[in-house]
């Protein structure tokens, strides 16, 4: 069987994320708002928010956040099927649709099943945060009604679409200082998949996850100091490490916050996990967006600028990320949203020809195709946009195989 993965998006509705969270997170000072929003390449930016394009633009994203996740995956398909038209001149258009034929047609590869791994981020509350609003309510559960939504999502898709390609490998978020250990290994239990198998005729699995999704930015530490919260990671790491199971992080510097931008940085950071693979070195982590920064503040010094000179990427987590791939055998970054410009895939295609072949050749070897759909759609006007610029980037047809299909099948450990 022949497959192109995408490792990391997001399906989601508007009464999943946790809108008074985000909100909490405004109140940044003044530094931490300028040095990021003012990065032109900014997720969001006010010279974005000028004119009528914005106004498309953020109007095409809530069009996919308003439907139901069933519907949603059916449109991510539908999309790669040509079922939609640009009234734009795509530089990047694919001559003919990239499903054509009853397979996925891409460069010289023709996969007969695409691998698709949603991420399910945790947007349960804080008691604390909570407790100072007037409207004050008891903290919930919000990744379990989530991952129930996102089961009957891909069960919709699977029989409206009996001859589609997609598989779905989801991933569960998580945030172990937010439930109770009791929690945490009765939902480890139920939802997590040790098995390592695919599975087949659109059959979803009794444990549907195949992975953990962690996100920083709304508060998770890698390695906190209260050792209660502590020992909830510590069971959750020996889990992973113990049964090959794989975990996301976000690793850019933008996204989703529920806590200051400096804090979020400071837990996102890839030298914040160095602790985390020193006490469990097999671990299998991607660092989502590959580190990228968009931030100005973080990308002012001697080491980013000689890598602009050079044509290099110059995120300072970049290169932290790389550095945790030479030591650790089991880290690898995905290229979701950070692939939203053909910029990112030169630069990167640039600093790997500059190397020497065992270091090129390790690093390729742990980088994962991923879109971050919807969220991309800030950036690209649709997903098949999205996986047009990947096809054109500078990498080799043999190293777009490895990216897009053998990276996946070994970071998920999945085998016939």
């Amino acid at each position: 069987m022949k497959y192109f993965s995408d490792c990391h998006f997001h399906v989601m509705t508007m009464n999943d994320p946790n809108f008074a969270s985000f909100l909490s997170s405004l109140y940044d000072s003044a530094a931490g708002i300028l040095s990021a929003n003012a990065a032109p390449q900014y997720i969001l930016t006010p010279q974005m928010m000028k004119g009528d394009t914005f106004l498309k633009t953020l109007t095409n994203t809530l069009s996919a956040f308003s439907r139901p996740v069933g519907e949603t995956l059916g449109m991510m398909e539908d999309d790669l099927m040509g079922s939609f038209t640009s009234e734009r001149k795509k530089e990047y258009a694919p001559l003919l649709p990239f499903i054509n034929n009853g397979k996925f047609h891409f460069r010289g590869m023709e996969a007969e099943k695409m691998l698709m791994v949603p991420l399910l981020m945790d947007f349960s509350e804080d008691q604390t945060v909570l407790d100072r609003i007037y409207y004050t309510y008891r903290a919930e559960d919000r990744i379990t009604p989530y991952i129930e939504e996102m089961l009957k999502g891909m069960n919709w898709y699977y029989e409206k679409h009996p001859e589609g390609l997609f598989e779905f490998y989801p991933f569960a978020g998580i945030d172990p200082r937010l439930h109770s250990m009791q929690f945490l290994q009765a939902f480890l239990e139920k939802y997590i998949n040790v098995s390592h198998r695919f599975h087949r005729d659109h059959v979803i699995e009794e444990k549907p996850c195949y992975g953990i999704k962690l996100y920083p930015p709304l508060g998770f530490k890698p390695w906190p100091e209260d050792k209660e919260t502590l020992r909830k990671h510590r069971y959750l790491y020996e889990f992973c490490e113990a049964n090959s199971i794989p975990i996301i992080t976000h690793c850019d510097d933008q996204g989703f916050r529920g806590v200051s931008a400096e804090t979020a940085w400071d837990d996102t950071d890839p030298e914040s996990w160095r602790t985390v693979l020193e006490n469990y070195p097999e671990l299998i982590i991607d660092f989502a967006h590959f580190g990228k920064q968009y931030a100005i503040v973080q990308r002012s010094n001697m080491q980013s600028i000689s890598a602009r000179l050079r044509h290099h990427p110059d995120s300072p987590w970049f290169y932290s990320i790389i550095s945790l791939m030479l030591e650790y055998s089991n880290v690898y970054a995905d290229l979701s949203f950070s692939g939203c410009s053909q910029e990112f895939y030169r630069e990167l295609a640039t600093y790997l020809s500059d190397q020497d072949k065992e270091k090129r050749e390790r690093i390729i070897n742990r980088i994962l195709f991923g879109s971050d759909f919807s969220v991309n759609l800030l950036k690209v006007e649709s997903y098949t946009e999205y996986i047009s610029i990947f096809e054109h980037s500078p990498f080799t047809d043999e190293e777009i195989e490895r990216i897009a299909e053998k990276n996946a099948l070994s970071f998920l450990g999945l085998s016939e």
